[in-house]
């Protein structure tokens, strides 16, 4: 696999919502010790409480945190499959992705061929 030269990005998010998230990694963390998913769920969960940095803005207390592009896509599907785990429907929403491009802007296969370059490297 390619790595990317993209260094991480920073992500700033409110107390509230890192509690959540802490609690939703903590939950599929414990779920199985040996299972790779609870694994990343459990990598990413120590992360955001030894790397995340508290400050206040506007009246608010956020934590802000870098990932890199493999962290936040672990984690997006982390969060995605606990979701999908606790709600009872869930809409199918793929067929409506890109749909919105107004013709000749972008190349829909671009997205596709970037991933199988990624993964075949």
């Amino acid at each position: 696999m390619k790595k990317t030269n993209l260094g991480p990005v920073a992500v700033k998010i409110d107390r509230e919502s890192v509690n959540a998230l802490l609690q939703s990694l903590n939950q599929i963390a414990a779920i199985d010790p040996e299972n790779h998913i609870a694994q990343s769920a459990q990598k990413l969960m120590q992360k955001i409480i030894k790397h995340g940095r508290t400050f206040p803005h506007d009246d608010m207390k956020l934590v802000s945190i870098y990932f890199y592009d493999n962290e936040a896509s672990m984690l997006i599907q982390l969060v995605s499959m606990y979701l999908s785990a606790v709600q009872e429907n869930t809409e199918d929403y793929y067929d409506r992705i890109g749909r919105s491009r107004k013709r000749g802007l972008g190349n829909p296969q671009s997205a596709e061929q970037t991933f199988s370059d990624k993964t075949e490297n």
